[in-house]
């Protein structure tokens, strides 16, 4: 029997603090290899407002979606993709542009349909150029196989490790 392949594009961030976005979070995205990036963090909504603030202060399309708007733009308040109520008119959206873009879609297991799944994986594979990037996001994430190993992984944990580690010859936490 053949053992599972590992991912190997697993990045794995920590906060403390104040701080509830990784430091680079989006050049963590931006630089991802794959097409989907799962981002696994408890801070979702802090997420979206740094992603927010980078669309305004970069000027790069950056789009969140959500079932009362579908896809909206971060950085233009207002400005919506027509017929993409459902993640799946979301998905094929992303699938047809040739167009840079950050796309944010939660991860809901709800939403997580085999259609929707089966959409994620083309998006995966899509080998076409440009740095189009699908952003999953939400906390303790489960996604199976084959998709587990074709996105790029960031896990992101808040607080201290427990760990002690020789800083400057002071055992610190961290």
């Amino acid at each position: 029997m053949a053992e599972p392949v590992e991912n190997e594009a697993v990045v794995s961030l920590r906060t403390s603090g104040d701080l509830h976005v990784p430091e680079g979070l989006y050049d963590h995205v931006l630089e991802a290899k794959s097409h989907l990036v799962i981002l696994d963090t408890p801070f979702s909504e802090d997420v979206i407002a740094h992603l927010r603030q980078m669309a305004q202060r970069r000027g790069h399309s950056i789009y969140a979606w959500n079932a009362q708007t579908g896809l909206t733009s971060l950085r233009e308040h207002g400005i919506t993709v027509a017929g993409s109520k459902r993640i799946s008119e979301a998905l094929r959206f992303v699938l047809q542009s040739n167009r840079f873009g950050v796309y944010v879609i939660p991860a809901d297991k709800r939403e997580l349909t085999p259609q929707v799944l089966a959409l994620l994986r083309q998006i995966a594979r899509s080998k076409e150029a440009g740095e189009k990037r699908v952003l999953l996001l939400g906390a303790d994430i489960e996604i199976q196989s084959p998709l587990d190993r074709l996105a790029h992984i960031i896990v992101h944990r808040h607080g201290l490790t427990g760990k002690l580690k020789l800083r400057d010859g002071r055992w610190i936490r961290g």
